[in-house]
C-alpha cells in the first residue's frame, strides 16, 4: 500500500468518529425533543459539520496527486481530519452533569468550537496548496467565497444569540463546486 492509501485509511476512520458523533447527538435529539426542541443552532452547525466532513473526505481525493510524502505532510493531513471530531465533542458533549441545559452547554462552548472552525479554515488552505498550485487555481472564486463566510462565522463567537450562529452557518460552509476532471 502507498503513502495515499495508508493515510486514506486512517482519514476515513478519524472522520467516521466524528460523523458518528455528531449523528448519535442527533438521534439523541429524536429520543428526547422535549430536552432538545430550542436547540436551533445545535442542528444546524450539526448540519454543517457532517456536510463539511464529508466534503473534506472527497477532496482528499486529490492527495493522490502528491508525489513526494513525508512525515509532517502525513501528520498534517491526520490533524486536519481530527479539527472534525474536535469540532463536534462541543455540540454534543460526553456528560452534560453540571449543565442541565444542553444549549447553554453549547452556547457557553461556543469559544472552542468556534476556535477549532476557525483553524480549520487555516488548515485547509494548507491543505489545498500540498495539493499544488495548479489545484488551488482550479477551485476559482468560489473557494475565496467560502473563507469569507467562515470568517464572518467565526465573528459570531461572541453573541450569544442562537439565531446568529444558525444564520451563519451555511454561508460558512459554502461547498467548492466539483471539479469532476480533477477527480478523474
Amino acid at each position: 500500500m502507498d503513502a495515499y492509501g495508508h493515510l486514506r485509511v486512517l482519514v476515513s476512520l478519524v472522520l467516521g468518529l466524528s460523523i458518528t458523533r455528531v449523528l448519535s447527538g442527533l438521534s439523541r435529539r429524536l429520543q428526547e425533543p422535549g430536552k432538545t426542541d430550542r436547540m436551533h443552532a445545535q442542528i444546524v452547525w450539526s448540519m454543517a459539520l457532517l456536510l463539511g466532513a464529508v466534503h473534506f473526505w472527497w477532496w482528499e481525493f486529490a492527495l493522490r496527486l502528491v508525489e513526494t510524502w513525508n512525515c509532517w505532510i502525513y501528520i498534517f493531513v491526520l490533524a486536519n481530519a481530527s479539527l472534525f471530531f474536535l469540532m463536534s465533542t462541543p455540540l454534543y458533549p460526553d456528560h452534560l452533569q453540571d449543565h442541565g441545559d444542553r444549549e447553554v452547554f453549547v452556547i457557553r462552548r461556543r469559544h472552542a468550537f468556534f476556535a477549532l472552525f476557525a483553524i480549520s479554515f487555516a488548515f485547509d488552505l494548507i491543505d489545498t496548496l500540498i495539493k499544488g498550485r495548479e489545484h488551488f487555481a482550479s477551485l476559482g472564486v468560489w473557494y475565496i467565497v467560502r473563507g469569507r463566510g467562515r470568517d464572518r462565522s467565526v465573528c459570531n463567537e461572541n453573541r450569544r444569540q442562537p439565531q446568529a450562529h444558525v444564520a451563519r452557518a451555511g454561508l460558512a460552509r459554502g461547498e467548492r463546486p466539483v471539479d469532476h476532471h480533477a477527480l478523474q
